[in-house]
């Protein structure tokens, strides 16, 4: 056999190698990838071990790309965080950064395991890297809003979710994030149409019932807010927090059997809870069982030897029990504890007062009022005291001229109300949206259907771009409430506002809907019916006479919560 048939020989035997081997490598690589398939499935039916198995024979091949590589560990990853094993998590998501450093969603999920460890800081770092590799990737957005929310970074985390609303306008997540730093800011109607509309999007959506309901009690409107934290109850049973909440909101309305019946089950769940006993001894003091409440808060401040609450609660236990001197040591111990507790201040001159004492009285209960101003106007002991005494500072100074009958008030904190002494048993808050002190503008009431609906339109400072911002109050006058403070207008674009009969859409200027209700609509009777206070009948109809009024999957590895 010659050379050049040789030759042909090798070169053609080293085609066939080289064939054979690239059909090798391909038939590893696809197996490698059907495992990758098999764990994306098993990830994705919650089997996070079953997933984390086939993810890591599937990276056994040394055949894989870097990017495909990348994926791989991301999930994997995932499915380690979901088993709360977030340290090996962050090692597969560190893995999967060196091999694809451009990978905008392993930013994403490890900032989400950061942010379960405790470091919010880093988890920005890691959001704002995915946002500057996607600039529109939302979710990422929403989840850098969790972490300046975590940071007290109110006014930039509202600005993040505003960015994923923008992105994901028919998304319940972001809605329900900017709700919470609407909360965080001391603007519950507007967490309120934040949390309303991420209900909208989607009613099952837990969370978002459970932030609605924080907001409805800060608007002391209890009964909905335990509608609300019944809701959440049925998809998370064994958490004692919840039932806590709906006890007080039970309590306040007077429904006490239920109220204790959910602190037993919160102190059931978690019986080491200071918090549970304390509002259950509060509750024993409300009915007159002075010797449970005493037991209660004893309970408490066993459990908790520094809480201040349970040491007052109990010294106004021991004052309505005809015991002033045991009393006197819970108030200063309350004290001792935090020597800037008003109400530590008012319980100890209520004893001092029984004492005799009455010079010492009336020092702690200016010191009561210069602690919390606002405390004067809801407390008859205060309200009595400051007749009598006027060097004590009252809460809130007027600002700006009367309008139309209505005042302006500064409250401590950088909070503002308007009062009317035509409706003096209403306060209207004013939430602020921008930089500024607030300017009354118009006063309105609607007529016919919607008698007794007022609008109250204020200016609501500036944007950052100088933009004016404008909101309106909607005042039932009847009900002696406000039922919403919705936005009006901003830098000259009004927002539209659609009356209906028993309620009205306001859609904002991004487009975002919300029905307000304002009355229940009564039922017809011959051609006329009820509506509110009014009665609209039929030509010659005889008017009847009113009724009384009785008093995770997917979803989560994208968000962090």
């Amino acid at each position: 056999m010659n050379s050049c048939t040789m030759r042909g020989l090798r070169a053609a035997l080293c085609i066939v190698l080289l064939i054979c081997g690239a059909t090798a490598a391909s038939a590893a690589t696809n197996r490698a990838l059907l495992q990758a398939g098999q764990g994306v499935s098993a990830l994705l039916r919650g089997q996070y071990e079953r997933a984390i198995v086939s993810y890591t024979e599937a990276l056994k091949s040394r055949d894989l790309s870097d990017v495909r590589r990348a994926n791989i560990l991301n999930d994997r990853g995932v499915a380690k965080w979901r088993l709360k094993r977030t340290n090996e998590a962050i090692e597969d998501f560190n893995a999967a950064i060196e091999l694809f450093a451009d990978y905008a969603l392993v930013y994403n999920n490890r900032g989400n395991a950061l942010m379960d460890l405790g470091r919010p800081d880093e988890a920005m770092q890691d959001f704002d890297r995915a946002v500057s590799l996607a600039p529109g990737y939302g979710v990422a957005y929403n989840n850098r809003g969790n972490a300046l929310l975590a940071m007290g970074r109110h006014d930039d985390a509202l600005k993040a979710f505003a960015k994923a609303v923008e992105y994901m306008p028919n998304n319940a997540v972001p809605f329900n994030g900017r709700g919470k730093a609407q909360s965080a800011m001391a603007r519950p109607f507007a967490a309120m149409r934040d949390f309303n509309r991420a209900l909208v999007l989607n009613a099952k959506y837990g969370n978002a019932y459970r932030n609605r309901a924080n907001a409805l009690l800060s608007l002391e409107r209890h009964r909905q807010a335990v509608n609300d934290l019944s809701q959440v109850i049925t998809t998370y049973p064994n958490d004692p927090e919840l039932y806590l909440a709906r006890a007080n909101a039970y309590a306040v309305i007077k429904k006490y059997r239920p109220a204790f019946n959910d602190l037993s089950k919160a102190i059931k769940l978690a019986p080491e809870s200071a918090e549970a006993f304390a509002t259950r001894g509060l509750m024993h003091a409300q009915l007159g069982r002075f010797k449970g409440a005493q037991e209660d808060f004893t309970q408490a401040i066993t459990l908790a030897p520094n809480y201040t609450k349970a040491y007052v609660n109990r010294a106004q236990t021991y004052l309505r029990m005809g015991q002033p001197e045991q009393g006197l040591a819970d108030a200063n111990r309350a004290l001792a504890i935090d020597p800037r507790n008003a109400e530590a201040f008012k319980v100890r001159a209520e004893i001092y007062r029984k004492l005799g004492r009455d010079a010492e009285a009336d020092a702690d209960l200016s010191q009561a009022v210069k602690q919390d101003p606002a405390m004067a106007q809801r407390d008859e002991v205060l309200v009595g005291f400051l007749g009598t005494d006027p060097t004590v500072p009252q809460a809130g100074e007027i600002i700006g001229i009367p309008f139309e009958d209505w005042l302006l008030k500064k409250l401590p904190g950088g909070r503002y109300v308007a009062s009317n002494p035509k409706y003096p048993d209403l306060k209207v808050p004013l939430e602020m949206h921008g930089q500024g002190e607030p300017k009354l503008l118009d006063w309105k009431l609607k007529k016919n259907a919607l008698r007794g609906i007022g609008l109250l339109r204020y200016y609501a400072g500036a944007d950052e771009n100088g933009g004016r911002i404008e909101y309106a109050a909607i005042i039932d006058l009847w009900q002696k409430k406000v039922v919403a403070i919705e936005p009006h207008s901003l830098n000259g674009k009004a927002a539209d506002w659609t009356w209906q009969q028993v309620a009205v859409v306001v859609t904002d200027t991004q487009g975002t809907p919300s029905e307000i209700k304002l009355r229940k609509a009564r039922p017809q009777s011959r051609d006329g019916y009820w509506f509110g206070q009014e009665w609209f009948g039929g030509p010659g109809e005889q008017r009847p006479r009113q009724r009384r009024r009785s008093g995770r999957g997917v979803f989560d590895w994208l968000f962090g919560n």
